[in-house]
């Protein structure tokens, strides 16, 4: 419990003929409901005869630290609130278990999605028929991530609980998944990559190519330093996450390199020889200040505007396809680069030009039809499999 950390109790003489130091403290026990009792706690720490009135507020202080380090002494029940078992028995456990990247938006996730709505329930509370309605309205409004994360998140920690003995069976173990609203399958063709381009300024241009090229994540490229550059190849080593933490790439694939065309190298040297900072370990798109672009400043403040104000100049000259320009995001760009890519390598090319670990991901998410490609390819088939008039027997 936070509040038994760092109270230095208080130390008082006692007895009447032979004079003693004695500590008070308090602690703060568990009660079934979730809350805490605070409770009185003393303890004779020697004689004063012995032991100078310090030497007593030092030992009260070990015996403080001592008695107040374990938060999580309850015996295991079900009258306790998920809330309670959250902070006490579980994420103490498997916090550090996640990944430095992305541990403060799981801790978030978690107690806003789960904890909020069932926090003061208790474990013996908590059934099938609430946690599944709930799930099926979160499916109403949000992404199937979001639905897919809950559904996840609920099931562990309550799988967890039965480790500890406070509950006998899981409620969420059967929870369905229910049908969610459509993932965004977006790619660019290329007269709207045009469009958007020709809004941008050098830098930002530069960086989109590299985008649509190179098939980067955007916590991969804006912690591109300049001594990642190699002779027609870049270094991936980091990544920057949402919360602006430099950490590793986001599988032990995509540690590795990418391959980079001669005219895209030449534009990336004619832009780090204009920099100021030419220190190896800089950026090679640095802000004002030196450090990283952030990922969603630069989805909202770059791209998202340049999609705009390329579409309002489409819409001026004349009708523009549905869609057109609309829901262009950094997974857009990805997308983008690994379906044109299909039509000049193979699978495996393209996995490893993405760096997935599978190439199940590669196929199943990224790369998309093109339609004139498929187009082709049916008059193609027809051309193959039709058989000829004079050869079927068709009557004029």
């Amino acid at each position: 419990m936070p509040r038994d950390r760092h109270q230095n109790g208080y130390v008082e003489e006692t007895g009447k003929r032979t004079k003693k130091w004695k500590g008070h403290y308090y602690v703060y026990v568990a009660q079934p409901d979730g809350s805490e009792k605070r409770a009185h706690r003393a303890a004779i720490l020697g004689l004063k005869s012995q032991m100078k009135k310090w030497e007593a507020e030092k030992l009260l202080q070990q015996i403080i630290d001592k008695a107040t380090d374990d938060p999580a002494k309850a015996k295991p029940s079900s009258v306790y609130r998920l809330k309670w078992f959250w902070e006490n028995r579980y994420k103490p456990i498997k916090e550090s278990t996640w990944k430095v990247s992305s541990r403060k938006r799981t801790v978030g996730f978690i107690e806003n999605y789960v904890i909020g709505p069932f926090g003061e329930k208790t474990l013996a509370e908590l059934n099938r028929f609430d946690l599944q309605t709930h799930l099926n309205k979160l499916a109403e409004d949000f992404s199937h991530s979001v639905v897919s994360k809950f559904r996840v998140y609920v099931k562990a920690i309550l799988d967890e609980a039965i480790e500890q003995d406070f509950i006998a069976k899981n409620p969420a173990r059967k929870l369905s998944m229910p049908e969610t609203r459509k993932v965004c399958q977006r790619r660019l063709d290329p007269d709207e990559i045009a469009a958007i381009v020709g809004q941008l300024s050098q830098r930002d241009r530069l960086v989109i190519r590299m985008f649509l090229v190179l098939g980067l994540r955007p916590g991969e490229m804006f912690v591109l330093r300049r001594n990642d550059k190699l002779p027609g190849q870049l270094r991936i080593d980091e990544s920057v996450s949402p919360d602006r933490l430099i950490v590793e790439p986001k599988s032990e694939a995509s540690t590795s390199y990418v391959w980079l065309p001669q005219s895209l190298e030449t534009e990336l040297d004619f832009w780090l020889e204009a920099q100021t900072n030419q220190r190896p370990d800089a950026f090679m798109f640095p802000t004002r200040n030196g450090t990283p672009l952030n990922v969603c400043n630069y989805l909202n403040e770059v791209v998202k505007p340049a999609a705009a104000c390329a579409l309002k100049e489409a819409r001026a000259k004349g009708p523009v396809p549905a869609g057109f320009l609309e829901g262009v995001n950094h997974q857009a760009f990805r997308r983008t680069c690994a379906t044109y890519m299909q039509k000049h390598g193979t699978v495996k090319d393209v996995q490893a030009h993405l760096r997935h670990a599978s190439a199940t991901t590669t196929v199943g998410v990224y790369m998309k039809e093109i339609p004139a490609s498929v187009r082709a390819a049916v008059e193609e088939l027809d051309r193959v499999l039709s058989v000829p008039a004079e050869q079927s027997g068709a009557v004029n």
